[in-house]
């Protein structure tokens, strides 16, 4: 009986070393048959909309300029495993149908604590160039392992608004040999760096224009000298200043003040009466 109950006892440890033994088996090779993936995530991209009206190349703006268009661009790749290591982390910008590659990169990690990758995207387009772009970011292995891809949508446009003027300050009258000052706020929505030029036509009372109809230009230079006599340089405020010659024709003077900015666009118009007395 006892030599029963020691076979019996022999035959339940031989079996269960053989079930656990099977199981894992089974389980190390589910482990091991599961492909590897690299996995990209918080992608991030400084720019989404650029107006290509406020990139200065000269001092004028043509649909032609080429411009230079920079943004910094960032992602954290995740690894599973220390197996396999990120051979680089891939850049491209272009359109969404890939028929148009504006430029093409790499990004570096600086930091080897963390695993954020970093780089400014640069690339070049003329400025007539407008339309829906996407950034485009994802990690490859050095097996050729590729992973998740991230698209971020750049949009480039020019929206040229035209400059506006305002508060102008001038005399209803003057006589001959008065200083005759002028001063009038210029600005624009794409910046004060747009403003071209900023002044006025003169319609003189013999019905001809001043400067052969040219317009005659104010000043935003700080320069207290005539015929500037602007107080504070860059602030938007124009002046033009001058002495009314006495040879200057006597009656009404029609002055129409306006600005461009750099795309030649026209802003609104203020008109002036001034009457020139003895």
């Amino acid at each position: 009986m006892r030599q029963f109950f020691l076979k019996t006892h022999l035959l339940i440890i031989i079996t269960s070393l053989l079930f656990f033994s099977g199981c894992e088996k089974k389980y190390s090779t589910v482990i091991d048959s599961s492909p590897f993936v690299l996995f990209v995530s918080n992608p991030k991209f400084s720019l989404q909309v650029v107006n290509t009206d406020t990139i200065y190349t000269g001092y004028t703006q043509s649909p032609s300029d080429t411009l230079t268009i920079i943004g910094l661009a960032s992602l954290q790749v995740n690894q599973p495993t220390e197996i396999v290591s990120t051979g680089s982390v891939r850049y491209t910008v272009g359109d969404y149908q890939s028929t148009l590659l504006l430029c093409e990169g790499t990004l570096q990690n600086f930091n080897p604590s963390n695993s954020v990758y970093y780089g400014f995207v640069g690339f070049q387009v003329q400025r007539s160039l407008v339309g829906d772009f996407v950034v485009k970011l994802w990690a490859e292995g050095q097996n050729g392992e590729v992973s998740n891809v991230f698209f971020l949508p750049l949009h480039i446009t020019r929206f040229n608004h035209p400059p506006v003027i305002s508060d102008l300050k001038a005399p209803d009258t003057l006589h001959l040999g008065d200083t005759l000052s002028l001063t009038i706020k210029a600005s624009d929505p794409d910046g004060l760096a747009d403003l071209y030029e900023v002044g006025y036509r003169s319609l003189k009372p013999d019905g001809s224009f001043a400067n052969n109809g040219n317009m005659i230009l104010m000043f935003d230079d700080g320069n207290s000298a005539f015929p500037s006599g602007d107080v504070g340089a860059g602030d938007g405020i124009y002046t033009y200043t001058t002495t009314v010659p006495q040879t200057a024709q006597r009656g009404t003077y029609r002055y129409t003040f306006s600005a461009l900015d750099k795309s030649r666009t026209l802003s609104n118009l203020i008109t002036k009466i001034l009457v020139i007395l003895p």
